[in-house]
């Protein structure tokens, strides 16, 4: 807890507070570097849940660099974010929820694209898909409570 309300009193939790530009400008970072995490995301998995199908599904690994892009500004977004009121949201269920669906997504994107590389079970990869399309969307809406939860 003592780390915590460290971050909360520090430079970074008080800039965030009570900049009256600091906020709004992380904030809409963060929101730019999901829409680009979440357009790779949505593109990759709806291409092998079968739509798309002119295009290969390889031909997606050149846009992971984006996507990794991406999650460094959410990332970064997301700490700066997190210094506002960390003795809040480290107790916060959404939070808690959040986190957790941002990891299994990430590990799900993985599983999918070690299994489209590896020409593993159709099904399977589908299943695993689908489940990291829900983890993002997950991710995104318990994001968004957290204002309000």
């Amino acid at each position: 807890m003592g780390f915590l309300i460290w971050l909360e009193e520090g430079a970074l939790g008080i800039f965030i507070r009570e900049s009256l530009w600091g906020y709004p400008i992380v904030l809409s970072s963060h929101a730019v570097g999901m829409a680009i995490v979440m357009g790779v995301v949505i593109a990759l998995n709806l291409r092998v849940l079968g739509y798309a199908k002119d295009i290969s599904i390889l031909a997606y690994d050149k846009l992971f660099i984006i996507g990794w892009i991406g999650f460094i500004i959410n990332l970064i977004s997301g700490l700066i974010l997190f210094c506002n009121t960390p003795t809040t949201y480290f107790f916060q269920g959404s939070f808690q929820l959040k986190i957790g669906s941002i990891v299994l997504g990430g590990i799900l994107m993985k599983v999918v694209m070690n299994s489209v590389r590896g020409n593993t079970s159709e099904t399977m990869t589908k299943v695993a898909s689908a489940a990291c399309i829900a983890c993002w969307f997950g991710a995104m809406i318990t994001g968004r409570l957290m204002a309000y939860l």
